[in-house]
């Protein structure tokens, strides 16, 4: 474990800076918490911040784990739907999903989904869907289907749709992989 100055700590903790998960741990006074440095909660006073290397002396020096980052969980602090959902995602990249579909089935309701996908994944989980869809299409093309049979396939309803989806996503339109 590298030594980090407390300015750095103070930094890492107020850009919400996951690359110091597991570094140290915020540990708030006032509310008996402790935190990752990631953590998107309102910044706490610096008067009421204790910074401790490990989860072990947190508990030990009274705090509990935060709710929001998760952090007694981490490095798996994801919540408990997200594989459920990503199961669920891949399960259907025959068709389109909507949204409420998808959150009706997880049990979770799809703003927080979203909250999810745009904080952790830098997308939305239909952006992310469409991706797993366009993927399922190209390595179908690749072994040897036409490209307007792939994109019904991968639950295109229009082939301009997917045309333009597919030069998005691979710069090249979908006839000319494998010289079709």
């Amino acid at each position: 474990m590298r030594k980090l100055s407390y300015d750095e700590m103070i930094a890492a903790m107020r850009t919400n800076d996951a690359r110091y998960a597991g570094e140290f741990y915020v540990c708030v006074r006032t509310t008996g918490i402790y935190c990752l440095p990631s953590c998107k909660a309102k910044l706490p006073m610096l008067k009421n911040v204790v910074f401790l290397r490990t989860r072990e002396e947190a508990i030990e020096a009274g705090f509990r784990g935060c709710k929001r980052c998760r952090s007694e969980f981490y490095p798996n602090v994801s919540p408990p739907w997200v594989e459920t959902v990503l199961a669920f995602l891949r399960k259907g990249v025959h068709y389109k999903i909507r949204e409420q579909e998808l959150a009706d089935h997880i049990g979770v309701d799809i703003s927080t989904i979203r909250r999810y996908f745009k904080s952790y994944m830098e997308t939305t989980p239909m952006a992310y869907h469409r991706k797993m869809r366009l993927e399922y299409a190209h390595s179908l093309i690749k072994t040897g289907t036409d490209y307007l049979t792939a994109a019904f396939e991968a639950g295109f309803e229009s082939s301009s749709g997917f045309r333009d989806a597919f030069v998005k996503q691979y710069g090249c339109s979908p006839g000319r992989i494998n010289g079709h």
